[in-house]
């Protein structure tokens, strides 16, 4: 059985790998395949609501968010809120941006190879308009022309964090279990009464006529904020009843949080208008917080080794996609359907080994690791 305690929960590793081949599968439905209509009516589709996967990826955020909050506040006073938030925030960054610098300089790559031949296409124009997505800033509003756009998330992410965490800090108890799950609910209304989808990452948020925010920021405020609620929800409204219940029960428990991961699969797979994201989000809550809370019995199945290698390849996988897809396209764009989603998978799998290896000998140099390597002791 999965617990709260532990650094690594394998269920959601697992989940965190399924999501983000759902979010891979959207993007060649729609880069590659050329997307699925959604208003021939309701049938299976190859993946036109996988971007659902970045709402699990924002609501785990915010349960690892809460967990370093709550310990913080056992260790530190209100004071060095400021200092813990900037703390916090550089770890993320710092552990995001090699692989991401690494999947970066591979897509440029990739696209000065496709755009070499183009007399009105400029090399360093093209790096200099992606020069804010190059340090994760774009969603700032200093958008300048992201390379890889898909990257929103992480700047989104990096943003949202600096306006959560400070808050979890302050008054942990009363932030997660009480003002985290107002605020979220408001701003997926404010969202839903403004847009019908939760996605359109970039479109204005209008405060006041002139004063906006992008879209993607609300979302990821709105779904760590939710995130935070199912950290508290899971470890102390859940998990204190691991020994007041049988297995029996824990069996029922597992049951339904499959059948809120596959719910929001199915999801993903069908052809459903805009609005049932809403729906998707609140199956995989629930899921979340029942893996969370150690009551099922999944953790005897996905708390190993593989589950947790799953969940670590992640990342590589999400920044590497958009060159197998670009390579495809370009080279591929008149082979049959198969083989380019074919070809997209065995350039994704390549491209990621090269994002993680890559990235993990940077993070090694960047902390000094690569060099204390101890020789042996003499004999």
């Amino acid at each position: 059985m999965a617990s709260t305690t532990k650094k690594r929960n394998g269920t959601l590793e697992f989940m965190r790998f399924v999501f983000c081949l759902a979010i891979l599968f959207f993007h060649i439905g729609k880069m590659t395949l050329g997307g699925v209509s959604l208003k021939d009516g309701i049938h299976f589709g190859f993946f036109p609501h996988g971007a659902m996967g970045v709402e699990f990826f924002f609501i785990l955020t915010g349960v690892f968010l809460a967990h370093s909050a709550e310990k913080q506040s056992l260790q530190s006073k209100r004071s060095a809120i400021p200092l813990d938030t900037l703390r916090y925030f550089w770890k993320k960054y710092i552990t995001t941006f090699p692989q991401h610098i690494v999947a970066f300089a591979v897509l440029f790559g990739v696209t000065v190879l496709i755009h070499q031949g183009s007399a009105a296409w400029s090399a360093w124009n093209r790096f200099v308009d992606a020069i804010p997505s190059l340090f994760l800033i774009q969603m700032t509003g200093v958008m300048g022309s992201p390379l890889n756009h898909i990257e929103w998330y992480l700047s989104a992410m990096l943003i949202a964090i600096l306006i959560i965490y400070p808050l979890c800090r302050l008054h942990f108890k009363i932030f997660t279990r009480y003002i985290a799950p107002v605020i979220s609910v408001a701003l997926f209304v404010w969202m839903c009464c403004e847009y019908p989808s939760l996605t359109g990452v970039t479109r204005q948020m209008h405060i006041t006529d002139d004063l906006f925010i992008f879209k993607g920021i609300i979302r990821a405020v709105a779904e760590i904020t939710l995130g935070t609620f199912v950290y508290s929800l899971g470890k102390y409204g859940l998990a204190p009843l691991t020994g007041k219940i049988g297995r029996p029960a824990r069996i029922v428990l597992t049951v339904v949080e499959w059948a809120m991961y596959i719910a929001a699969v199915v999801i993903t797979l069908l052809t459903l208008p805009y609005g049932w994201e809403y729906g998707a989000l609140a199956v995989i809550f629930v899921g979340v917080t029942l893996s969370y809370s150690g009551l099922t019995l999944s953790g005897e199945l996905f708390d190993n080794n593989v589950s947790y290698f799953l969940g670590r390849i992640t990342l590589a996988v999400y920044l590497s996609q958009l060159a197998a897809i670009s390579l495809v396209g370009f080279y591929l764009k008149d082979s049959d359907d198969v083989i380019r989603v074919c070809a997209v998978l065995i350039l994704t799998a390549v491209s990621s080994a090269i994002t993680m290896l890559a990235g993990n000998f940077l993070e090694g140099l960047c902390s000094g690791k690569a060099f204390k390597k101890k020789a042996k002791p003499a004999e």
